[in-house]
């Protein structure tokens, strides 16, 4: 469904020239590029201001690795990769956690780009299915990822598959001490208020409140996202949005 509403709110007269030429791959692609250029602009709305990449990393200047991959639904995009990986390099930290694993895109660019390092990632069991969920907690968004995920396919049987450390768990009953003691967050799993409030917290005490944290999809289209930062910011917390991108970023010390 969010897809779709990416694709309606996108449709321009660059779009359209692909459908008419009979391309509708490209055709959807450039309506969900003209959608999210049109987001960028709208920080006021986020309640967060905004801060550049340039401004985070101040005089550090970062090497990263980027893989180049085919675009696919519930992936990081590129250029919001390469603002997670230049900060993830630029702090170098030993642990790293993050919140849903997915196919393992990204965990893979943290691992290849942080060669010592350990990356804890976590996603819900690989035979999860909603209609068997056992405790229903907390409520639970973007199903049709869940549906056809293929956890860590992407770092699966790599060298730095090695460092990656995989758990299995529902983040609204996992023992998040199981992560040890990581000092940089990814928090990309379920995008509900609830989720992501209790991920948010728990990333949190974890490191006792001295860490690095991106969130991604702070924007309209989620809405929950929006509100815990909101929340955050209002107890004094200078949680800013990467001028760009959709990714939220603290840094605590």
């Amino acid at each position: 469904m969010k897809s779709l509403l990416k694709v309606l709110l996108g449709i321009n007269a660059i779009s359209l020239i692909h459908l008419v030429k009979g391309r509708p791959t490209r055709f959807f692609e450039a309506c969900k590029r003209a959608f999210t250029a049109s987001r960028r602009t709208t920080s006021v709305s986020l309640g967060a201001p905004h801060i550049s990449l340039i401004d985070i990393l101040a005089n550090r200047k970062p090497i990263v690795r980027l893989s180049v991959a085919s675009y696919e639904d519930g992936m990081l995009p590129g250029d919001q990769s390469m603002a997670l990986l230049s900060i993830l390099v630029a702090e170098a930290p030993r642990e790293i956690l993050e919140i849903g694993t997915y196919m393992g895109h990204t965990t893979r660019q943290i691992a290849e780009n942080l060669e010592t390092a350990i990356v804890h990632t976590v996603d819900l069991p690989e035979d999860f299915r909603i209609n068997s969920d056992p405790e229903q907690r907390l409520p639970k968004d973007d199903l049709h990822l869940i549906n056809r995920r293929v956890v860590g396919r992407e770092f699966k049987g790599l060298r730095c598959s090695s460092r990656i450390r995989q758990h299995f768990a529902d983040t609204a009953n996992w023992n998040f001490a199981e992560a040890g003691h990581p000092t940089f967050f990814f928090i990309d799993g379920s995008h509900t208020y609830e989720y992501c409030k209790n991920d948010s917290e728990k990333c949190f005490a974890l490191c006792g409140g001295l860490g690095v944290f991106l969130w991604h999809d702070c924007d309209d289209t989620h809405p929950g996202v929006v509100k815990l930062i909101s929340e955050w910011r209002s107890r004094g917390r200078d949680i800013r949005l990467i001028s760009g991108t959709s990714i939220a970023y603290l840094k605590t010390s």
